[in-house]
């Protein structure tokens, strides 16, 4: 296994902790006329995070998502690292390589047209996200300059979906760290997505 991806998940492990289940506890307002009573993040349900040095995935909970639901975990997911490697040895034009939640959420290789003609197709409305798409970048757990999820949890109410989740980077170079917490919330049609909002819940650089 590579170094740096073996250093990271050390300092994954250390940091996880820190990013336990309270640190992700606060009231969230959806963002559509009706009304609601706050939601409490413990009714998340866990996609993706870190436990004894291992990534793990709910993979029957994703087998039964909706194509909303896979769009709004598939744009998050494009920009933190997800447990990334070259499929086999790299391919000159970097075509192959396969992030774990991105796989599970079958979209393919990262920055594939899979991948983004199905972004593209469902956030069609939502200018912004389209912006972004055109900047996915290709990071496998080898670089020197990485981020990774440390938890990721999704909820939905009617036609909202809040993900929220905790990240770190790691510059292998500078020896420099960072970590945050953020939530994304989603509004939806039968036949597209959109952002509503977004937000910085903690963190920042050390």
């Amino acid at each position: 296994m590579n170094t740096h991806f073996l250093a990271l998940l050390l300092f994954l492990s250390l940091n996880a902790a820190s990013f336990s289940k309270t640190s992700l506890r606060h009231q969230v307002l959806p963002l559509h006329k009706k009304s609601y009573a706050p939601i409490l993040s413990d009714q998340d349900v866990k996609i993706f995070w870190l436990e004894n040095d291992t990534f793990h995935i709910n993979e029957s909970y994703l087998k039964t998502i909706t194509q909303q639901q896979r769009a709004a975990l598939g744009y998050i997911t494009t920009f933190v690292g997800n447990d990334c490697d070259w499929d086999g040895d790299k391919k000159t034009d970097e075509s192959n390589l396969k992030c774990k939640l991105l796989a599970a959420l079958d979209l393919g290789y990262q920055c594939s047209e899979k991948h983004l003609s199905f972004l593209r197709e469902w956030f069609k409305g939502d200018q912004k996200i389209l912006e972004d798409l055109q900047t996915c970048k290709r990071t496998p757990a080898s670089a020197n300059i990485q981020d990774s999820f440390i938890e990721l949890r999704m909820l939905t109410v009617d036609n909202t979906i809040t993900i929220t989740y905790s990240a770190v980077g790691f510059d292998f170079n500078a020896k420099h760290t960072w970590k945050w917490t953020e939530e994304s919330i989603f509004t939806f049609t039968k036949n597209e997505i959109k952002r509503t909002g977004r937000k910085n819940i903690e963190g920042g650089f050390n």
